[in-house]
């Protein structure tokens, strides 16, 4: 299954993070959308994301580790819709914290998006088609959003 998604992520406390080649970076606690896409399988890239254990390999792998994932927002399809989300977030008061995360590969906005609070995360989920999934439930699965 293909599709695009958001991880919805929360920092607790600030944090001073190398984020592998890109470099070293400020992330203030908060709240963060990460914008991804999986054209070879979405399931099982979102999974991934949601493993503690894992090797860093992808941008956001590397503050995963210190921040926690609390839901996923996704949609099926054959396009990557992570730059338009990540545009339109920005458009809605994304704040760019890491200029280039998760965008080496497109050059577009980066794919990481602080929100000033919780409160905004429900505006941009429903300017956006997507479903979601929250951590209260057992496990993850993209059919039933």
């Amino acid at each position: 299954m293909k599709g695009s998604y958001v991880l919805v992520l929360h920092l607790p406390e600030d944090r001073l993070l190398t984020i592998g080649r890109l470099g070293e970076f400020h992330f203030p606690a908060g709240h963060y959308l990460y914008f991804g896409s999986a054209l070879n399988g979405l399931e099982g890239r979102i999974r991934r994301h949601l493993r503690q254990e894992k090797k860093l390999h992808w941008h956001i792998d590397y503050l995963a580790a210190d921040a926690d994932i609390y839901e996923v927002w996704w949609q099926e399809g054959s396009e990557r819709e992570e730059c338009i989300w990540a545009r339109k977030c920005l458009a809605m008061g994304g704040a760019v914290v890491a200029p280039g995360f998760g965008s080496s590969d497109c050059r577009c906005a980066p794919h990481l998006l602080r929100v000033a609070c919780e409160e905004f995360l429900h505006p941009i989920h429903a300017a956006l088609p997507v479903n979601k999934w929250t951590k209260q439930r057992d496990d993850f699965r993209v059919s039933g959003g």
